[in-house]
């Protein structure tokens, strides 16, 4: 089969570390007790049963625990860059939390640095896959205002660094903790900055969400998949092509099956589908995978071949990198490369 997977807008580093690494690290710095097995931590982050849906985002902290130096998040996103280009990636946006990595002295601007670094290191190292970093508000606690003043500090910090290796805003973490449109302040702050943005939203059971987000004029949606519970929201994702960042195998297994899943329906519909890992280590994925897996529900070559383009356009970097991209995919997709 002709490569189609060549494109991942949502990318999260936390979810996404090279698990023999994180292991190593966790007992180094006693995230974990010293007697803990490789198997045992293996299934720790493989566990499959949650009390519920936030509960399973606690795995994320383990890994969060890792990434508190800069030396570890320079490491980590410069083996993902290496890891990307070994799977013959050509692009990807790879984001992250800075507000997640300073529990142990690191200033928000000192992480988003250091990930900066480590990806800039990779792209010198691997030079046929390109990256951007976007940094992520974090929804979590039980409002808004929770953790407002680390929000604010994530977009000043985003804004400094934006073009230097900074790409754009993302809106992650629980969506369904207190009144979702809260945030929108935020994401309204970060466009006064310029800052390229896309929030996650629809992806915890609430379709609505869409909507509220789409009143933040962000460029782009998170996950989006609830939107098949309103037609109005279809028709309005139609009209406005607005890129959706699909993550299936990220959604499947919370009361999904890949055949379950609303991305052939969206697909049909005429929505911006993207296709992305969302987590490579959480998911156990790849966008290989992820291709090879909608072709086995029935999503064509040309429908893949689509959605790797709709992710190029929708890219948070220069015309100029998206027309390289474009004409480099079109070789690759035709076998010339």
């Amino acid at each position: 089969m002709k490569r189609t997977a060549l494109v991942d807008l949502h990318l999260h580093l936390d979810g996404s570390l090279d698990l023999v690494w994180a292991y190593k690290e966790s007992l180094k710095n006693g995230n974990i007790p010293p007697e803990t097995t490789f198997e045992e931590y293996y299934d720790i982050v493989y566990r499959t049963k949650y009390k519920n849906r936030e509960d399973g985002f606690r795995k994320f902290e383990l890994m969060c625990n890792v990434l508190q130096t800069r030396e570890n998040l320079f490491y980590a996103a410069y083996d993902l860059v290496r890891r990307l280009d070994e799977k013959g990636m050509i692009y990807a946006e790879i984001r992250f939390a800075t507000q997640q990595h300073c529990k142990e002295g690191l200033t928000q601007k000192e992480a988003l640095q250091a990930v900066i670094d480590g990806a800039a290191k990779g792209m010198e190292d691997f030079p046929d896959v390109k990256v951007g970093i976007i940094n992520c508000l974090m929804h979590k606690g039980p409002d808004a205002l929770y953790n407002w003043r680390e929000n604010e500090e994530t977009v000043r910090v985003s804004a400094e660094l934006l073009g230097k290796g900074l790409v754009g805003l993302d809106l992650a973490g629980y969506e369904n903790n207190g009144d979702f449109r809260l945030y929108g302040p935020l994401i309204e702050m970060a466009h006064e900055y310029g800052i390229p943005c896309t929030v996650h939203a629809g992806e915890m059971g609430i379709g609505e969400h869409i909507t509220e987000a789409l009143k933040w004029k962000p460029e782009r949606i998170g996950h989006g998949i609830d939107c098949i519970q309103d037609e109005r929201i279809i028709e309005e994702l139609r009209r406005i092509q607005i890129p959706l960042e699909v993550c299936v195998s990220s959604n499947v297994g919370h009361n999904l099956t890949y055949a379950a899943h609303p991305v052939r329906t969206m697909i049909n519909r005429g929505l911006c589908v993207t296709l992305n890992t969302d987590n490579m280590t959480f998911g156990r994925t790849d966008m290989a995978r992820e291709h090879a897996m909608m072709r086995r529900i029935g999503v064509s070559f040309g429908q893949l071949r689509k959605c790797t383009f709709n992710a190029i356009n929708a890219a948070f970097c220069s015309n100029e990198l998206k027309k390289e991209l474009t004409a480099k995919a079109i070789r690759i997709m035709s076998g010339k490369e």
